[in-house]
């Protein structure tokens, strides 16, 4: 398996970690969390597992250029951090935008802060899902298209919404290569301001817009 980089290692990235590593017994792990308290009592799981205490986010900014397109990033802390990915590719200049008017009529809608979070479920999922296609693995419902396409097909000022699509790796375990986020640059600079960004599974996502002081 490729290189994993598990950002943020309290309840989720720890979750993360045990299921990874009994579905990929050889597989090696980078854990990033700013908290050293966070990897207390994970020394019995040797080299597999390399400690990193550091801001996930700015962890990944700052190594860039050592990441390859193909590592995967997993996140597991209680931010966009593909909105902050972005912050830092682009500096204080890049500052949150008005939300798009999107999603009304999901289960779950919800605005916290500067982010739009949809879900399709009302209730807590299941830790373990297996995300299976077409239906709620909790209800046995049938689902509509998954989140991350709806997202894709949305329409905002004339702009689409930049989706980073959130992959399983195992079951409650999403995330996304590299290569998704180092692309995310050229498409702000490719598009027009408000950016508006997304990361979506197929059942949950986030969505966060951007401005420029440059625009």
């Amino acid at each position: 398996m490729r290189r994993v980089f598990i950002v943020g290692f309290g309840k989720f990235g720890r979750a993360a970690w045990n299921r990874l590593r009994t579905r990929h017994p050889k597989i090696q792990a980078w854990a990033v969390d700013r908290r050293p308290q966070a990897f207390w009592g994970s020394e019995g799981d040797g080299d597999r597992l390399c400690r990193v205490i550091a801001d996930g986010p700015g962890f990944l900014f700052t190594f860039r250029h050592d990441l390859r397109d193909d590592d995967w990033i997993i996140p597991a802390l209680p931010v966009h951090l593909a909105g902050e990915w972005l912050v830092r590719v682009f500096g204080p200049s890049f500052k949150p935008a008005p939300l798009p008017d999107i999603g009304k009529g999901f289960p779950f809608r919800k605005i916290l802060g500067h982010g739009l979070y949809l879900s399709y479920a009302d209730f807590l999922c299941p830790e373990d899902c297996p995300a299976p296609a077409g239906y709620c693995y909790r209800t046995g419902k049938k689902r509509p298209q998954p989140l991350w396409q709806y997202l894709q097909d949305q329409r905002v000022q004339g702009r689409t919404v930049a989706v980073v699509v959130s992959r399983q790796l195992a079951p409650g375990v999403g995330g996304y290569p590299f290569s998704e986020l180092k692309g995310l640059e050229s498409s702000v600079e490719k598009g027009r301001f408000p950016f508006y960004l997304a990361t979506a599974c197929r059942c949950h996502g986030v969505v966060h817009g951007f401005q420029s002081d440059r625009s």
